[in-house]
């Protein structure tokens, strides 16, 4: 038997002969030249034998690699095509198809430029790069891997929709947070809101119902898309248990599916209206205020019966809670312009009052004091007591025409104060010190002043301020004891001025640190010290106007000291 020790000629003769068992007599004399060839060149033929084994095995290799490559591709879950450089479509898998038919491609066709583009795009960019695109309002996320040896790039997809539908979700109500801050049109919120649920739910039509103060009926606040017409005959809903969808759901204060409603009993009365106009499936959640209580319905409806995916029942869940805001807000708002068109109205009465207290009430208190000036200048025809009594008339006429004068100061400091402007404070203390001086005298008291700051302010009302703290540190002093007043400042932590007045009077219990800022209120009779008890509240009412707090630190018999904080600035001084 003939052996045959090359490896190239055993292949070719395995490759003829089913073996090496029965070689064919006329063979034998063809294998022993062609043994002798081998072993005369043997070096060449190894070399020749090595290298067909490596070609051989580099082809098996690769057809291996190609075979695993579409056994993966097909099992992958997610797109995978493989375009040559000139843009020919060498091969996708089963999972490429949706993609192929949403960029409008056949596979059978030639590509389109577009994707032609896609695959030189990766050839210019020599590496691997990711790119999202939209495709017939699906969203996919296409990385592109370029084998330049090979001339094609491999596309990998990964269908992104959610991802995207959910981020574009966000931002869409995001926008609605944005037109709610920015004070936008109700309806416009509404219909805002209504518009982007409807963009995330194909073939949906929303409304926004909003349940009146009677708490009965439920009007229309959005139907953007619904028909006019069946709006108009749907204008008003009543709560009850076999009202529709939103009738129902507000009484029940919970989602009512109607998945068909031409067969939900709770359509029963009221279905012809919808299914005139092709209105099959009406979904309805209630919308709630922060405590519970119904402020109305978000609806969808549909022109095929259906039920909501899980998707679109939190789609309709987040829409409701926004609405409930939307809703909130502007009823907030509009409990501020009816507080605003009340205030107004107390103003305008508050100017009326100062109208008739300046002119009205003052008249005739001038005509009693006039009166009984006169006859008191009659003595000798009235007796003791009738003196008296026209005495303490008078007196009583001078407290009254006192008090209403301080009442209507009162009244006018917001409505007639002057605009801010720097006021030195110093120079105001010197002024109001200057005016009191006959009082000072009179109690042999002692004012004194520290560093008083410039601050934004209206002048007149500094004044007035500093003149009822004096004076009511003169007013206050201790029997036998003269007065001593000392007015300082400095700055506190947050950068606002306390202005201070220190006195060594009667001083007084600090569980009354409130209410002597009251006005009427006096924590003395009227016979030990003169006064209508409205200085202080006046006081407070300035200070309020200039953003600022009035406080006092005092004990009985141990003096006050009452401290004014105000801001080194205000927004509108000029």
């Amino acid at each position: 038997m003939l052996t045959v020790k090359h490896k190239l000629l055993i292949d070719q003769v395995k490759k003829h002969l089913d073996g090496m068992e029965d070689i064919p007599p006329q063979l034998e004399n063809l294998l022993t030249a062609v043994n002798y060839s081998y072993q005369q060149f043997d070096g060449d033929y190894f070399l020749l034998e090595r290298t067909m084994s490596i070609s051989t095995e580099e082809i098996h290799e690769k057809n291996s690699e190609i075979k695993w490559f579409r056994r993966l591709s097909d099992g992958n879950p997610h797109p995978v095509l493989r375009i040559s450089r000139d843009g020919q479509l060498l091969y996708f898998n089963h999972a490429s198809l949706p993609l192929l038919k949403l960029s409008n491609a056949d596979p059978t066709q030639p590509l389109s430029p577009e994707w032609k583009k896609l695959a030189r795009d990766g050839f210019d960019h020599h590496e691997n790069r990711t790119i999202e695109l939209e495709f017939s309002d699906h969203f996919f996320s296409i990385t592109i891997s370029p084998v330049v040896e090979q001339d094609y790039v491999n596309i990998y997809g990964f269908d992104i929709t959610d991802r995207k539908m959910a981020e574009n979700y966000l931002l869409d109500h995001n926008n609605i947070l944005g037109s709610l801050v920015a004070g936008k049109p109700f309806r416009e919120i509404l219909d805002g809101l209504s518009q982007k649920a409807e963009k995330h739910s194909a073939g949906m039509m929303s409304s926004i119902l909003l349940l009146d103060k009677s708490k009965k009926i439920l009007r229309y606040g959005s139907a953007p898309n619904l028909p006019a017409e069946y709006i108009k005959k749907t204008s008003t809903v009543f709560l009850g248990p076999n009202e529709g969808s939103c009738g129902t759901s507000a009484f029940l204060k919970r989602m009512i599916i109607a998945e068909d409603i031409s067969l939900d009993p709770r359509w029963e009365k009221h279905k012809e209206v919808p299914l005139s106009f092709g209105l099959r499936a009406c979904w309805s959640t209630p919308i709630f205020d922060f405590e519970g209580e119904v402020l109305g319905t978000f609806a969808s409806y549909f022109t095929r019966p259906r039920r909501p995916s899980l998707a679109e029942m939190q789609l309709i869940k987040t829409s409701a809670n926004f609405a409930a805001l939307a809703i909130q807000n502007y009823n907030v708002q509009n409990d501020l312009k009816n507080y605003a068109a009340e205030l107004e109205r107390s103003n305008n009465d508050l100017k009326d009052f100062a109208h008739i207290a300046s002119h009205d009430l003052q008249e005739p208190l001038r005509k009693i004091s006039i009166f009984s000036d006169r006859l008191k200048n009659a003595r000798s025809l009235l007796s003791a007591q009738h003196i008296n009594d026209l005495s303490r008339m008078g007196n009583a006429a001078q407290r009254m025409q006192a008090l209403i004068e301080d009442l209507l100061q009162l009244s006018q400091i917001t409505a007639k104060g002057q605009p801010f402007q720097k006021v030195n404070l110093k120079e105001i203390a010197c002024e109001v010190i200057e005016d009191l001086e006959a009082r000072i005298i009179e109690t042999h008291g002692n004012v004194k002043q520290g560093f008083l700051p410039t601050v934004d302010a209206d002048p007149f009302q500094m004044r007035q301020l500093l003149q009822n703290l004096i004076g009511n540190a003169l007013k206050y002093h201790k029997e036998g004891l003269p007065p001593a007043v000392y007015l300082s400042s400095q700055p506190n932590e947050s950068g606002d001025w306390e202005i201070s007045v220190r006195d060594n009077g009667i001083g007084l219990d600090e569980k009354f640190s409130e209410r002597i800022f009251r006005p009427l209120e006096r924590l003395h009779g009227r016979s030990s010290y003169e006064g209508t008890g409205i200085g202080l509240a006046i006081c407070k009412k300035i200070v309020s106007r200039h953003r600022g707090k009035i406080t006092v630190k005092s004990q009985l018999g141990e003096g006050s000291k009452f401290i004014v904080t105000l801001p080194k600035r205000q927004p509108e001084a000029s």
